[in-house]
């Protein structure tokens, strides 16, 4: 931690004279040789160089993600737990795990917000592998890369290949970009399908019209990826629909088109947070469910709702600059260090948005001034969604990191143009931050994030369902905190592949019970201990003391115990 920080701040310092030299260089010759002035740079057909070099980057990217995928993090997210529980249940019968029909947003812990997109990416992975680390993980992986590859598209077309091969250099090892896509989160899909959306919003407005449509289908699926998509990208759509209006680049006709794809798609979960706003009933048709929560509180979350708005508005703005600057310290959600972002890049982005504006004002290119107009607003709604959100971390304010990747390439491509050989230095920089980066994550931190992602309880789980045949499981409440019995259930939901339909208690088990009669989520001491009983449980270190190594086969996981009659284990 001590020398990361050393080396980000040397390479701070480095950076902002690197910014300073560009600068000058840039006032200097700017009447001279305004940079980006040859449009046919732009314009020009993809070469097989490029595909290649385009191509390596992408490989490389993957092939790092998927080194030990599945494995590390190791455990599972009690979040993503739920998700892929959900898209079992989605997969098998149609319902989510409480027996609602295709339900546009899900129940989560007993209450609303939980996105379902993901979920539904998972089933068809689900219905064909099974359920496993590896099943739940992989949309939010291939999500992943085709927002890498849809980010290469969007910075070419507006700043043609250089630009667009930096910012894609540094996306692919991006602290944040490599972490997400490694475990199962629903809002992380938010940001992916944003970025798809644009490209195609892009590539229609250059060429073919359709594809226009198409990106309304993902930025309605943002929709149902995260709950500030409600405040950010209908704003982002109408800055961005109004300057196309009055610059003519689209007719009203296919602007038209355009919101009804949108509304075709989105009014579901329009139609669902009217119903919790309001308080209607759940609505039920063939084809899905549009539920009312009648425990929900997440409007909370927003600024406007918030008890003292003053005070609240210092904190969210105090959280967002922690963002830009070191990252939430979640583990979870970066390394420290590191953050989302390295620090020494952080200069680049301010850089990025000098840039982009000055390009803005000078680009007589219609599409390329959507473009970066789109860019800037991209920001903009980040910014946005991290002032009236309620102390955002790395998750509620995701949609704010490819902004951050984008002008920090940028800046970088700034650079590039005016003293080449001056951008030649960050090579080795960007070089040494990732190979200590990736060093950093599959080693110590490996070993952190396990506890936080439960590994051993859902190994403790898995192993009294393999290695015994008792009737009963009792297994701690205590999970993530004291008496957290619900993140208890979902991972051993998860961990023992229970059928949603058997959790809904609407059959028994071959020994005749239900799932109620099974499952008990209750401390040890709370029970009746007696090794001739068919029980197995799940135990913490301070409970592992109610049972005699004489009677009982304990095995430890981590910070939990397996624990099961001599008389019950295989």
């Amino acid at each position: 931690m001590k020398s990361i920080n050393i080396l980000n701040n040397c390479f701070l310092i480095i950076g902002m004279l690197i910014i300073a030299v560009s600068l000058y260089i840039w006032i200097k010759n700017y009447k001279k040789n305004p940079p980006l002035n040859n449009s046919s740079v732009l314009t020009a057909k993809i070469t097989r160089n490029e595909w290649i070099v385009f191509s390596v980057i992408l490989l490389a990217a993957l092939i790092i993600r998927l080194w030990q995928y599945g494995s590390v993090p190791g455990g599972m997210n009690q979040d993503g737990a739920m998700a892929a529980v959900d898209a079992k249940a989605l997969a098998e019968y149609g319902t989510d795990r409480y027996g609602m029909h295709m339900p546009v947003h899900f129940t989560a812990w007993g209450y609303g917000q939980m996105s379902t997109f993901l979920s539904y990416c998972m089933v068809p992975f689900i219905k064909i592998f099974g359920l496993s680390a590896i099943t739940a993980r992989l949309p939010i992986l291939i999500a992943s890369m085709f927002a890498l590859a849809a980010l290469y598209f969007i910075i070419r077309k507006l700043f043609g290949i250089r630009g667009a091969q930096i910012v894609l250099i540094l996306a692919s090892c991006n602290p944040w970009h490599f972490m997400q896509s490694r475990w199962a989160l629903d809002c992380n899909m938010f940001p992916h399908m944003f970025v798809i959306g644009l490209m195609f919003l892009l590539m229609g407005i250059e060429k073919k019209r359709r594809y226009v449509y198409i990106s309304m289908v993902f930025f309605a699926f943002c929709m149902y990826s995260y709950g500030i998509a409600f405040y950010t990208v209908p704003l982002f759509l109408l800055i961005v629909c109004i300057y196309i209006l009055v610059k003519k680049t689209l007719k009203l006709s296919e602007v038209i088109i355009s919101a009804g794809v949108y509304f075709l798609i989105s009014w579901p979960i329009y139609l669902t947070m009217m119903i919790n706003t309001f308080k209607w009933n759940t609505i039920e048709t063939p084809f899905f469910t549009m539920p009312f929560f009648p425990d929900s509180v997440r409007s909370q979350d927003i600024l406007f709702f918030s008890d003292d708005k003053l005070d609240q508005l210092q904190k969210n703005i105090r959280a967002l600059v922690r963002i830009f600057t070191e990252g939430d310290h979640l583990l979870w959600n970066n390394i420290d260090g590191f953050g989302v972002i390295n620090i020494c890049f952080v200069p680049f982005i301010f850089l990025g948005i000098y840039f982009v504006i000055h390009m803005l004002r000078k680009e007589k290119n219609l599409l390329k001034k959507t473009g970066l107009l789109s860019i800037l607003c991209f920001f903009g709604i980040g910014i946005f969604a991290g002032i009236i959100t309620s102390e955002v971390n790395v998750n509620r304010i995701n949609i704010i990191i490819y902004p951050f990747i984008i002008l920090a390439g940028l800046g970088i491509y700034f650079v590039y143009v005016n003293h080449k050989k001056l951008s030649y230095v960050f090579a080795p920089v960007y070089l040494i931050l990732s190979v200590m980066f990736i060093g950093k994550y599959f080693t110590s931190y490996a070993d952190e994030i396990k506890s936080q992602f439960f590994k051993g309880f859902i190994e403790a789980v898995q192993y009294i369902e393999d290695e015994s045949e008792c009737a009963f499981y009792v297994i701690t409440p205590d999970s993530q905190f004291e008496g957290a019995y619900n993140v208890s259930e979902i991972l051993t939901l998860f961990a023992q592949d229970i059928d949603s339909e058997y959790y809904q208690n609407k059959y028994k088990d071959e020994n005749g019970l239900l799932y109620k009669e099974k499952y008990y989520y209750v401390n040890a001491s709370r029970t009746e201990i007696n090794p001739q009983l068919p029980v197995a449980y799940v135990v913490t270190e301070a409970e592992v003391g109610l049972f005699s190594e004489e009677d009982y086969i304990i095995v430890s996981f981590d910070n939990f115990y397996a624990v099961i009659p001599n008389e019950m284990a295989f």
